[in-house]
């Protein structure tokens, strides 16, 4: 039995499978953070797929001040926040908020955060290169606030997973379900729109194939909720 403190994770397809389309939900809704706040500074849509996006033409020559917080509204609204957010319901007493909270901090795939960036290739070395230009101190500036921002949220992850086998869930969480999400969403799905062409008409500026992704997401989620608010103490049988 888990301590008073820690909940045990439902080793469920019911739990996988919401947490999948929390994982997928996050990820898109990434990237919409990204193209709404692009169409607020440029008054108009661009372009925008699964794992990128593209501001309308002559918006970065028309704002060329304000043009790269398109940029950071991506992972501020979908990374950190929701990261932090998860913190806060890991510290309350409910089990249910605990788990939940352990579930919304992994579903922003902080792993892609703190490997990517320190690789230059995500979107907070883009905007220290914009705002710095090449600058080594910048860029490792940058790394230790990724760093801040997301070792605590996973560190009191560990210490709330109550499963016998918490080294293998907790990787469970960090890097199998986000290598599917990414493969999947990332590459598959993507590569569907971009080379095979398949329902990649836009609307607003986003291709059918992603609004229709992000609708069964956010349907899959939604049947699926409680079941991420469910330790396995609490999950009654079927």
């Amino acid at each position: 039995m888990a301590s008073p403190n820690r909940i045990i994770v439902p080793m469920t397809w019911r739990y996988w499978l919401g947490f999948f389309c929390l994982c997928a939900l996050m990820g898109i809704s990434h990237e919409l953070a990204h193209h709404a706040a692009g169409f607020a500074i440029c008054g108009d849509w661009g372009y925008k797929t699964f794992n990128s996006f593209a501001l309308a033409a002559g918006c970065k020559e028309a704002h060329p001040d304000t043009y790269w917080l398109a940029t950071l509204a991506g992972p501020v609204l979908f990374n950190y926040v929701p990261m932090w957010i998860g913190f806060f319901l890991m510290m309350r007493p409910a089990a249910g908020a605990r788990l939940f909270g352990l579930s919304l901090v992994f579903s922003t795939i902080p792993i892609m955060r703190i490997v990517f960036s320190a690789l230059g290739a995500n979107d907070e070395p883009w905007m220290v290169r914009h705002l710095f230009g090449k600058d080594p101190v910048a860029f490792w500036l940058m790394n230790v606030a990724i760093w801040a921002l997301t070792f605590p949220p996973l560190i009191l992850a560990w210490r709330r997973m109550g499963n016998r086998f918490r080294f293998g869930v907790y990787l469970l969480f960090f890097v199998g379900v986000p290598a599917f999400v990414f493969v999947f969403v990332g590459l598959f799905l993507e590569k569907l729109i971009l080379e095979d062409v398949i329902l990649s008409g836009t609307l607003w500026g986003m291709p059918y194939l992603v609004l229709l992704a992000e609708l069964l997401a956010y349907v899959g989620y939604w049947r699926l909720r409680q079941r991420l608010w469910m330790p396995v103490d609490s999950v009654m049988p079927r």
